[in-house]
């Protein structure tokens, strides 16, 4: 067979505009990037959810020691108070640790391995032991569903993916940014999810949800308007006053009592 070849085109270029090859590589690496930040994800999710409470206590065994911690008189009822929430998850795994921070700033936070941070601003705040404990109760939900752990499981995706294509510290600041935003779906979720589990704590203690929401209508944004409400939407905890009635609905779905005595709060918090 004789081989006649080919003469070369004299304008030897693709059609395709480079704009569009330059889109279609763009897409195809973020495409490509998605599915195995959802993949990590989704596998360390899973690991995270079977990890024994003994085993994630060990391993962030004193990793909250540089906490800014203070004495208080208030911490032996807040841990009172906590180890009596938790008699009602009878499949707690956890010995939890309650932390009294040095912050005006009203807050709770549950950290991995079972502490639970409080800070001053929101024990001079709270005007009921009800109060209190829905507050305590939310956050033992937080380690009902593990979202601790989830949400270190999906930080450390997105870190390790992006790392790898940008090239490390070079993506630094948009792995950061682009993790904060796929966790802001999430956060929600697992807010509103512990808001759930601490009002059932709530109610199998007092008999009543009365108080629960007493902590959330001190909030600024309680009474915010549309502006703010629209604002507070891209925060990871649920704006006050819809929060407020997803407890309120809540409530009247599970037949759980809207009134009743509030319990007055332990003599050290009204210690000078």
């Amino acid at each position: 067979m004789d081989w006649e070849p080919r003469d070369f085109p004299e304008n030897n270029v693709t059609d395709v505009h480079p704009l569009k090859e330059l889109v279609t590589l763009v897409a195809g690496i973020a495409a490509a990037t998605i599915i195995l930040t959802l993949a990590i994800a989704f596998t360390l999710d899973i690991g995270m959810r079977a990890l024994p409470a003994a085993w994630e206590a060990r391993l962030f065994d004193g990793l909250w020691s540089d906490l800014d911690e203070v004495d208080d008189e208030r911490h032996a009822a807040a841990v009172r108070l906590v180890d009596e929430l938790a008699l009602d998850w009878p499949e707690n795994p956890y010995t939890f640790q309650v932390f009294i921070l040095d912050s005006p700033d009203p807050n709770a936070f549950a950290l991995p391995g079972g502490a639970i941070g409080v800070t001053r601003g929101l024990l001079d705040s709270v005007e009921s032991e009800n109060e209190l404990a829905f507050v305590l109760a939310h956050e033992i939900g937080h380690f009902s569903g593990r979202h601790h752990l989830r949400g270190i499981s999906r930080t450390l995706a997105v870190t390790v993916v992006l790392g790898a294509v940008t090239g490390g510290a070079s993506g630094t600041m948009l792995t950061q940014w682009v993790s904060e935003v796929t966790q802001l779906g999430f956060a929600r979720e697992h807010e509103e999810e512990a808001d759930r589990f601490g009002l059932d704590l709530v109610e199998k203690r007092f008999g009543h949800v009365n108080g629960a929401t007493g902590f959330f209508q001190k909030l600024p944004d309680a009474n915010a308007g549309t502006v703010g409400r629209l604002g507070a939407w891209f925060a990871t905890h649920p704006v006050s006053p819809k929060r407020i009635s997803d407890l309120r609905r809540l409530a009247r779905d599970r037949g759980w009592r809207a009134s009743g005595e509030l319990t007055p709060l332990d003599p050290s918090f009204y210690a000078e």
